[in-house]
């Protein structure tokens, strides 16, 4: 029996990773109005700075957890600087987040979703999912509203089998992040990708620590954004293709809209939710793990819903050269800036086009 099961996870693990591919080796050309920025480490998503002048990266190190780091990138000049892990930095105090926190995560350090918030004293906050060493969520300051430089402020630890994702601060000072499916097993993530629930949003509130939020079991729990009231939460499940809308105090679904394997949202000068949508060609979804270099080709749209009426409209529907993977899309100035799971780049799209 236990050489049945093995023997099956090995099938299992070869079937999925035959979706692992589409990777682009191309120079860094814009094609039409698409203007791809090249030299960066993969970066999953993106938050706007307080003062509007640039733009926080996370630099993801891969799903497998390989180190990563925070950057700040400069539209002028097109340039990016890491903000964390460096040395010299801000001295770190430990004074948000949960008492347990045994540290800073250091050169371990693995980045994937971010969320920037002002917390009631006025400070900025980015919420910072983490997987090197541990799976955590971290807590850092912006020491100034152009974030130039960071301080580290703490974590919270989640509990194994924790496979995070995303994360979104609460209005009262806790936050939700969601958890993919339980890490390190080939069985869960088969059934997340039959479409079966694989994980849930984990909430937490200083004082009270961890809770499971009501109502967010899903197959493959991906993005998620709050209300500007905090009422209500928008949940991506990546697998089913649906965008989940949830009544945070009672866990009631309220609507659910089908949007191909959303990945992760962000909020539009005029109030709608954009999100980045990958387009499933065939049985498995094409994807790009093992793509670090020039550019992942998979098909995305960027799908912009209003969250009253759930109406959409595709601002952007790509695949191949410059980029493809498209995994978040924030707007600043007259553009859009589209980043990716893989590949070294972000790309440039016109607000208007």
């Amino acid at each position: 029996m236990q050489f049945c099961r093995k023997t099956v996870s090995l099938v299992l693990a070869t079937l999925l990773l035959s979706a692992c591919d589409g990777q682009l080796e191309i120079g860094c050309e814009a094609l039409g109005e698409l203007t791809p920025i090249c030299g960066l480490q993969a970066p999953e998503d993106i938050e706007v700075t307080p003062d509007g002048s640039a733009l926080l990266l996370s630099q993801f190190g891969g799903i497998d957890g390989g180190p990563g780091s925070l950057a700040r990138f400069d539209p002028v000049g097109d340039r990016a600087e890491t903000l964390y892990p460096r040395q010299p930095g801000a001295e770190a105090v430990a004074d948000w987040g949960d008492a347990s926190c045994p540290g800073q995560p250091g050169a371990e350090f693995s980045p994937h979703g971010i969320d920037l918030s002002r917390r009631a004293d006025g400070r900025w906050q980015l919420l910072v999912v983490n997987h090197g060493g541990r799976e955590s969520v971290e807590f850092f300051e912006l020491l100034d509203d152009a974030a130039t430089a960071l301080r580290w402020r703490g974590c919270v630890l989640l509990p194994p089998p924790s496979f995070l994702n995303d994360v979104v601060a609460l209005p009262e000072g806790g936050f939700l992040v969601t958890h993919m499916f339980a890490k390190d097993s080939v069985w869960a993530l088969l059934q997340a990708f039959l479409g079966r629930d694989s994980g849930f949003v984990w909430q937490w509130q200083p004082g009270q620590g961890l809770s499971e939020l009501a109502g967010s079991r899903g197959a493959f729990p991906n993005g998620i954004q709050l209300s500007a009231d905090g009422e209500r939460v928008y949940l991506n499940l990546y697998m089913p293709g649906a965008l989940r809308v949830i009544e945070r105090a009672s866990g009631r679904h309220l609507a659910e809209l089908a949007i191909s394997q959303p990945d992760n949202s962000s909020w539009l000068p005029d109030g709608r939710l954009l999100v980045a949508s990958h387009l499933r060609e065939g049985l498995l979804p094409k994807l790009c793990t093992d793509v670090h270099a020039g550019a992942c080709a998979q098909r995305f749209q960027l799908v912009a819903v209003n969250p009253e009426t759930l109406a959409t409209e595709v601002l952007l529907d790509h695949a191949g050269a410059p980029m493809g993977a498209g995994t978040v899309a924030v707007p600043l100035g007259e553009n859009l800036y589209v980043g990716s799971y893989a590949g070294n780049r972000l790309l440039k799209v016109p607000l208007g086009l």
